[in-house]
């Protein structure tokens, strides 16, 4: 039974995955991996993104999955191009659906106690729409990717957009990868307690891979955790946003300790580069 209510905000995508020696399309984006990710554990999961009408199939994909789907006007949808043939993802995002705007979340935001941040670029979301959410009574999840990046000529650099502080300011539990929270700690010159207490972050994940991770708590040590061994090395696309998600499952829903939150959230990332998780028909185009 769907208990409580939670909005997934950022690009839905479609995804050329360049990998070994082929390549794919995929259906991707936050609103995909880290909203079925709520929905199956029972939350009522609106997407709250940009889908062009010619790729209306993005949103009966979401549909499928049980999301309510909130999409508004834009000519194009957001595409990236990931080449994992390096060990260092390569990146490129030819092009991009219009800003998620202010109107489109208070539309229904009345309608749910969490809100999950996932811009993949740093004009996804309207910095007056994620300040806004400063002023509500919401629990607010929030990855960074997407603002720690830039993007010139359609190739994506490391690089703190402006928008991050406003994002920062009105999230409580914030994710970044290895390299992401490099770029972070390196932009504000400072360590991440510090970071923490400068915009009353509760929790703050930082995630290695296949080295593990931990989780900085704003009153406590950190809580280091393993990451899961994969059995069949595969595409590890959305892997990140499944993670995110089932932490926020374990802690908002189920109200686990960090450690089991965590634990849980890197078996389900490690099912999901198996292509146990959400299927390969799922995504496929």
């Amino acid at each position: 039974m769907s208990i409580k209510g939670i909005a997934v905000i950022g690009s839905t995508t479609i995804d050329k995955i360049i990998f070994r020696d082929c390549s794919r399309l995929k259906a991707g984006g936050v609103t995909l991996y880290s909203g079925t990710t709520y929905s199956r554990h029972g939350f009522h999961t609106i997407a709250i993104t940009n889908i062009a009408t010619h790729d209306g199939h993005l949103i009966e994909r979401l549909e499928n999955q049980g999301i309510f789907v909130c999409s508004g006007a834009t000519p194009q949808t957001t595409h990236f191009i990931n080449d994992l043939r390096s060990e260092d993802r390569r990146q490129k995002n030819p092009t991009r659906a219009v800003t998620i705007r202010r109107s489109q979340i208070w539309e229904h935001i009345n309608d749910v106690k969490f809100v999950h941040l996932g811009p993949l670029h740093p004009d996804d979301i309207d910095v007056r729409a994620t300040h806004s959410l400063g002023t509500l009574d919401l629990t607010v999840i929030l990855d960074i990717q997407g603002l720690v990046r830039t993007v010139r000529d359609g190739n994506v650099y490391p690089a703190v957009a402006p928008q991050l502080s406003d994002a920062l300011s009105v999230a409580q539990i914030v994710k970044a990868n290895q390299h992401e929270y490099a770029t972070l700690l390196a932009f504000f010159q400072s360590d991440l307690m510090t970071v923490m207490r400068k915009f009353d972050i509760r929790e703050f994940i930082v995630t290695a891979g296949a080295s593990g991770g931990f989780v900085q708590e704003s009153t406590a040590a950190a809580i280091p955790y393993d990451a899961v061994t994969v059995k069949s090395e595969g595409d590890p696309t959305g892997a990140g946003d499944i993670f995110l998600a089932a932490y926020g499952v374990e802690r908002l829903l189920k109200q686990h300790s960090i450690l089991q939150a965590s634990q849980y959230a890197a078996r389900l990332a490690a099912r999901q580069i198996e292509g146990n998780y959400i299927k390969a028909d799922d995504l496929y185009i």
